[in-house]
């Protein structure tokens, strides 16, 4: 590639970055508001070049539903939500053409497989899209997979005429009924917690910052509870119960505990939309997060 249609391309590549980010964003909300999205990055970053088009995976994320935060009703009938049951793979990715010449991209070309049944699956939002894609050009993409029950590992493969590539391997999650495994009930219970590798996670991988702000600036309005000396605040929110403990039960499951305040929103929606961590923490994590929280020193 000459050096200046290879710089193009990188600049190409850091917008397309940044329209992906917009697209997934898009896909819940045209799911109606009753997907959350679930912080879990199942693969990233994953190249294949089939027929002149390069094709990375940026991200693939499960969104799951209120339901799973232990909430009882009935979810409304919105039009572009997976059936109930189901659970949605989110895809987010980049084309791009290395060509002097235009083209074609189908998002039909991606497709879901279950490995041990051989069912596949197209995408079941986004997939009717066609593009031409011109030379140096890179076009973002975001589908959705809507995945009834089941605990075979899924395969997701990029299929152009008669060749093939596979792109990510992946598991659907388990559901809330069947409860995050292997959690004691006692915080205590976890390893010793890392505060640093905690603020780590909470402003980097897990983007706790979106929702609830940078705990030291507690003025900023974010959609969630401010976290603020959450050590002080935290063991007032249930009586008999630490912060720590707090934090711990709120993390495996966003329903238990509703805060009484969100930032500029006045009172918190009564269905959380905080990921279920417990499926995606370990528990070394889970101690790190909390100790940040808990070794918070912020002045109102």
């Amino acid at each position: 590639m000459h050096p200046t249609s290879e710089s193009n391309a990188r600049q190409h590549g850091r917008t397309g970055t940044r329209w992906v980010a917009c697209g997934l964003a898009l896909l819940a909300t045209l799911a109606g508001g009753v997907l959350a999205l679930q912080t879990w990055t199942v693969q990233s970053r994953r190249e294949a070049e089939l027929s002149g088009l390069r094709l990375r995976l940026e991200r693939a994320v499960w969104l799951h539903e209120p339901t799973d935060h232990g909430d009882t009703a009935t979810l409304p009938a919105v039009p572009g939500a997976p059936a109930p049951g189901q659970r949605r793979l989110a895809v987010e990715l980049t084309v791009f053409n290395p060509r002097s010449l235009p083209s074609g991209f189908t998002a039909g070309e991606l497709l879901l497989t279950d490995t041990t049944t051989g069912t596949q699956w197209r995408a079941s939002m986004g997939g009717s899209a066609t593009f031409t894609v011109r030379p140096s050009e890179v076009l973002s993409v975001t589908l959705g997979f809507d995945v009834p029950p089941t605990t075979s590992a899924l395969r997701l493969e990029w299929e152009r005429g008669t060749e093939r590539a596979a792109l990510l391997s992946t598991r659907r999650p388990r559901s809330a009924s069947e409860g995050p495994p292997g959690w004691p009930r006692r915080v205590e219970a976890l390893p010793p917690g890392n505060a640093d590798a905690g603020s780590a996670l909470f402003h980097g991988r897990l983007a706790c910052i979106s929702c609830h702000g940078n705990p030291a600036e507690p003025r900023e309005r974010r959609i969630g509870p401010v976290l603020a000396n959450f050590s002080r605040v935290g063991a007032t929110r249930v009586a008999g119960m630490s912060a720590a403990q707090y934090a711990y039960e709120s993390l495996l499951n966003p329903g238990a505990f509703i805060a009484p305040e969100c930032a500029g929103q006045g009172p918190c929606a009564q269905t959380s939309t905080m990921p279920l961590y417990g499926e995606t923490l370990s528990p070394q994590e889970m101690a790190d997060l909390i100790s940040y929280l808990v070794n918070l020193r912020t002045a109102e």
